[in-house]
């Protein structure tokens, strides 16, 4: 969900300042088959990339990706990660794999975690680069703790040519 604002007019010339929410599925990928949605399925958003590609060889930060999620300050240039469950290890760094749209997660004890869902194309600007983003745990809308983490852009592998 991303909090949004409009000016609504309210008369003799008054603008009021009016928050809403939207819900925006951030998904470049075509769904060529369109299936039958039961109840029990989760939404089409991140659930459909979650443990696919690049990251499923890999061990999880999150065990569903409805368990953090991405934001990206425009105005300010600051970039989050909110998350609801408390983290089992201490990040060191994060990489984004340009090529594979995905994030490492590497550890001061030298593991490596996928974080668990492809970067869509609406946020993607926003990451693809060199800097310092914030990882936040919440609880009921409230942040608890969080810290600054160096985010660092995976260099292109080079494809070796055979003479």
């Amino acid at each position: 969900m991303i909090l949004l604002s409009v000016n609504q007019y309210s008369g003799f010339d008054n603008f009021n300042n009016m928050p809403f929410l939207a819900n925006l599925v951030m998904s470049d990928e075509e769904n060529e088959e369109k299936k039958e949605t039961s109840p029990t399925l989760p939404p089409p958003n991140m659930g459909k990339d979650w443990g696919s590609g690049f990251g499923s060889g890999r061990s999880k930060l999150f065990d569903s990706p409805n368990d953090f999620d991405i934001y990206c300050d425009r105005e300010r240039g600051i970039n989050y990660i909110f998350h609801a469950p408390e983290l089992n290890c201490t990040i060191d760094h994060l990489e984004y794999d340009p090529d594979t749209q995905r994030i490492a997660v590497h550890t001061n004890d030298r593991q490596q975690f996928d974080l668990g869902a492809k970067i869509q194309w609406l946020v993607r600007p926003y990451i693809a680069k060199d800097q310092y983003l914030f990882i936040i745990r919440t609880k009921d809308g409230q942040a608890i703790d969080g810290v600054e983490v160096h985010l660092k852009i995976k260099d292109p592998e080079i494809q070796k040519t055979l003479n």
